[in-house]
């Protein structure tokens, strides 16, 4: 009897075993995981990327937007990156996530990742967008650098050139024919070597488009020109310029 019973004794343990094993793994085929929002670039003049964390196991996502104080609309997807269009220049928007699995024919979510903003504007940042693909004599000042022209700290901004140096300064950038108009402040950097005024060229497709004549002792110049289906943007220092040229809070509008 006493082997019966404990016999007895071990299948129960072993089936509550297995089912809470069992439990344990549905759990965990069930959970859902959580996703965060990991950038938001604007793409256009009324349109953001929107790219975020995968989910193992996760069936899609869902994306809610809205400006502050608005009710949220909502976007599913399956892919991990997406683009919110007609946006309206000039707004903030915040942006959230959450991974879904279905599970018996039931959408089944996870939390919700925190909020992250982007302001919508009619233009982008040079220095914040792209990189010059090919250059000489170029640096960029982003995240918070600066140089001084005209007695004011610069930022967004880059230079061309080094002191008492006669070489090549040039950037060359893939705009891609997005914009319309580029505007910037130029001059010479503040400390930087006085040997003369210097000329600063802008191509558009490799054509001319722009001279813009620099004393050494003018104030920072402001610069406004037109771009029609521009991919190719190259901003030029003449090589006999032996100094450091500042560009400063360089922006491209959208068409």
């Amino acid at each position: 009897m006493k082997k019966v019973l404990k016999k007895l004794f071990l299948c129960v343990m072993a089936f509550c075993l297995f089912m809470q094993m069992n439990m344990v793994e549905t759990q965990a085929a069930t959970k859902v995981g959580n996703t965060k929002i990991t950038s938001i670039t604007q793409t256009g003049k009324k349109s953001v990327k929107v790219a975020f964390k995968k989910v193992s196991g996760a069936k899609g996502y869902t994306l809610q937007y809205r400006t502050a104080g608005g009710s949220w609309k909502t976007k599913n997807v399956t892919k991990n990156k997406l683009i919110i269009s007609k946006l309206s220049t000039g707004k903030t928007y915040q942006f959230r996530m959450r991974a879904y699995k279905n599970v018996n024919g039931k959408k089944k979510y996870g939390k919700y990742s925190g909020v992250k903003k982007i302001t919508v504007r009619d233009y982008v940042y040079l220095v914040d967008t792209y990189e010059p693909y090919n250059s000489y004599n170029y640096e960029a000042y982003t995240n918070g650098n600066y140089f001084k022209m005209g007695g004011k700290e610069q930022k967004k901004s880059f230079t061309l050139g080094q002191d008492s140096s006669w070489d090549e300064k040039f950037a060359n950038f893939n705009i891609e024919g997005k914009y319309n108009k580029l505007t910037f402040k130029v001059g010479k950097m503040d400390g930087a070597g006085n040997h003369g005024d210097f000329d600063v060229k802008i191509y558009s497709e490799g054509q001319l488009v722009k001279t813009v004549s620099v004393g050494i002792y003018d104030l920072p110049k402001t610069v406004d020109i037109s771009l029609k289906n521009t991919r190719r943007l190259t901003i030029e220092v003449p090589a006999d310029a032996g100094t450091i040229v500042g560009f400063s809070d360089v922006k491209l509008y959208y068409r």
